[in-house]
This record gives structure tokens, sequence and C-alpha cells, in this order.
């Protein structure tokens, strides 16, 4: 059975299964080669690049914009790399940033708290500029907001996606770790990339830091704790590898 992709923490989009629609399958822990041995985690560390951040004004969407779309840019140029290393087709994933949440989107109804969303059959991602976001827009957070959900694209570019929405669970817990694994590898992707770019940004570790400060926010039953986010963010970090974000091998203590 297919999952039906929500956002969590109306920040992210993750998939779900209906709860009670497990399958009488053992799938725990998961064996799925797609998701232990993706081919993705043998290709090394992502190319050093230079991504410098564009100039963002407070409470301006359209500088918002413009700075994210030069975001954009890097992502695609650096995961196209990694992507056909892996021996996978690449396609550029598209963004719309808007100040307004749309009605609908990737067929469901766009609800108030949601504040990003990708959806993997248009393969678009959609951020909505919120006041909040825009108020201290100079921190990391939403460069890092942008390469989570592109994180997602990658997945659904590797076959990851795909593998995940149809392992078997067998009871709520283990749904609930699965999209743990999942989510928690988003956010390890995207801290490799942002640390594939370092050097081209005007960052110190401090910047790092209180991006971390910010994601840890998002700890939920289906995100990860407070503890697993941070270790994930930084593993990816340190290593700007996406060898390192093998979440579906890892203990489960790791993805808590």
């Amino acid at each position: 059975m297919r999952r039906t992709l929500i956002p969590l923490v109306g920040l992210t989009a993750a998939a779900l299964l209906p709860i009670g629609a497990a399958s009488a399958a053992v799938a725990y822990p998961v064996k799925d080669k797609t998701l232990t041995g993706n081919s993705l985690y043998a290709k090394g560390a992502l190319p050093t690049t230079k991504c410098p951040e564009k100039p963002i004004k407070k409470l301006d969407a359209g500088s918002a914009k413009s700075y994210l779309n030069g975001v954009l840019t890097c992502l695609n140029r650096t995961w196209a790399v990694q992507v056909r290393k892996a021996g996978k087709s690449f396609s550029k994933a598209k963004a719309v940033f808007v100040t307004k949440a749309p009605k609908r989107f990737c067929g469901a109804k766009w609800l108030k708290d949601w504040t990003s969303y990708y959806c993997g059959e248009s393969r678009t991602i959609t951020i909505v500029l919120t006041k909040r976001f825009l108020k201290e827009p100079d921190d990391l957070f939403l460069f890092n907001l942008l390469a989570v959900n592109y994180a997602e694209h990658v997945q659904k570019l590797t076959s990851i996606d795909n593998a995940y929405q149809n392992i078997s669970y067998r009871n709520k817990a283990e749904l609930a770790e699965q999209n743990r694994r999942y989510n928690l590898q988003s956010e390890c992707f995207s801290a490799a990339f942002i640390a594939s770019v370092w050097d081209s940004l005007d960052r110190t570790k401090k910047d790092w830091d209180d991006l971390l400060y910010y994601i840890r926010d998002w700890a939920s039953k289906d995100q990860g704790s407070r503890k697993s986010i941070t270790y994930w963010a930084d593993r990816g970090f340190k290593s700007a590898d996406p060898g390192s974000c093998n979440t579906w091998s890892a203990a489960s203590s790791k993805v808590a």
C-alpha cells in the first residue's frame, strides 16, 4: 500500500501509512537494499563548490526569493553530480516561494500550519515565506529549510523514497521509526550539502550551532528526538558525505 504524503511539523513533507494498514510481512529491521545499501552511499563526499549567499533583507519577500533561488541553483548543481555518480538519472527540482499559502498542493488541502512541502509527483518544493521566517532572515534557517526539502528530492531520484513508501510495518512503533529514519536522513543530506559549500559562506561555527538550536525544535515522534536530529545533522555536516547518512542501517537508539 502506498503511503500518503503529509508534511510533518509544518516544515517538511514526510510519508505516513494510515494507521491499521500494516502488512502481515515482517519488515523489521529494514532489509531493503535500496534503503540500507543504496549506491548513493558509496560515492564519497559531495563536491566542494561555491555557493555565496545573496543579500537578504528583513521582511522583504523579494530578496528572500532571490536568496532561495540562488541556493536552489547550488543544490541542483551539487546533487546532479552525486546522483549521476550513483548511476541514477537526474532531474532538477522546481521550487515555488510564496507569501500566501496555496489552497491545495500535491493533491492535498494545504493546512494553515504548513510552511513547506516537497511534492514527489511534480518534483516541486513550495515554501511559504511567513513573517516569522522573514523577520530574522540572516541565519541559516531558510538555507537549511530548502536543503532539507531538496533532500527529499534526492531520496526520490535515488529510489529511496519509493522503497520507503513500500516497506511494510507490524505496528505503530515500527511505522514511526521508519518515518524517523526517512526524515533524519533528509536532515543529514541537507547538512552534508551545507558542509560542501561551507567555505564559500560568510559563516562561523556559531551560525551552525544556532541552526542546530532551531532545527531541534522540529523534534517529534516522526521527526526524531532533539538528540537524534542533532546527531544526524552533525554527522552530515562533519563528513559532507551522503554515505554517513545511512539511517536505515543505524541502531534504533540512533533514530529514536
